[in-house]
């Protein structure tokens, strides 16, 4: 199990006080398995949210409750129970990191199946992020460490971009973002969800793409190849 997380996350210089405040004050009945189980029922909260925004766009009011349960419960069943001192590392790390799996699908998926998204396209974000996801668990192997953001971007930025979408298209209804993107092209409107999917997906696969070159380097030096001695030549019998 890995010793270390990394974790740079851009908004984590408001997030960890948040999580360092709310944490003590957390009923002791409460253990950390309930806050995992809080941020799965979050993850169909908002996925039941998405869905029935095609009714009324009021639904993602519930969408974004949903992904605020799903942060809390996420963020602070690891936090409680390193402050309690009551770390499981085995049953922790497959019990979180399996939630985590299960609750990303459900959003992505309902997204799609949302006004604010095209299927194809919200999948195509799911996609980029089980590929973050599967390299950071081949991390784990590697150095020992479980990378939970890449450049500050994570989890947590994932889930204010989604709320962030939600407040606006509430406010201004699922709008064409493409004439302020791509103004001479004509292949259907883009909506401000669709246009962030892209532009991190057309930013995180060549990331991390790079990251695993320069990391195959970097193995490569350390765990070099190892040249198998000659053989003897047998000089054949007369």
């Amino acid at each position: 199990m890995p010793a270390h997380r990394t974790n740079d996350s851009a908004l984590g210089a408001l997030e960890r006080p948040v999580l360092a405040w709310l944490a003590p004050r957390i009923p002791s009945w409460v253990q950390p398995d309930h806050l995992t189980i809080l941020a799965l029922a979050g993850a169909v909260t908002a996925a039941a949210g998405y869905i029935g925004s095609h009714w009324s766009l009021e639904w993602l009011w519930l969408a974004s409750a949903g992904v605020l349960l799903h942060w809390a419960g996420d963020s602070l069943d690891g936090t409680l129970a390193r402050m309690r001192d009551i770390q499981r590392p085995r049953y922790g790390f497959f019990v979180d990191h399996t939630s985590d799996l299960f609750a990303q699908a459900i959003i992505f998926l309902a997204l799609g199946l949302s006004p604010c998204a095209r299927f194809g396209i919200a999948c195509l974000g799911l996609v980029a992020f089980l590929m973050a996801f599967v390299y950071s668990l081949i991390c784990v192997e590697v150095h020992d460490t479980m990378r939970i953001t890449y450049f500050g971007f994570g989890p947590t930025e994932m889930r204010a971009l989604l709320v962030a979408g939600n407040v606006i298209t509430i406010w201004g209804g699922v709008f064409d973002v493409r004439p302020w993107l791509v103004p001479n092209v004509s292949f259907g409107p883009i909506s401000i969800y669709e246009a962030v999917i892209v532009i991190l997906v057309a930013i995180s696969i060549p990331a991390l793409a790079l990251l695993a070159l320069r990391e195959r380097r970097h193995l490569a030096r350390g765990d070099p190849a190892r040249i198998p001695p000659p053989r003897a030549v047998v000089a054949p019998e007369s």
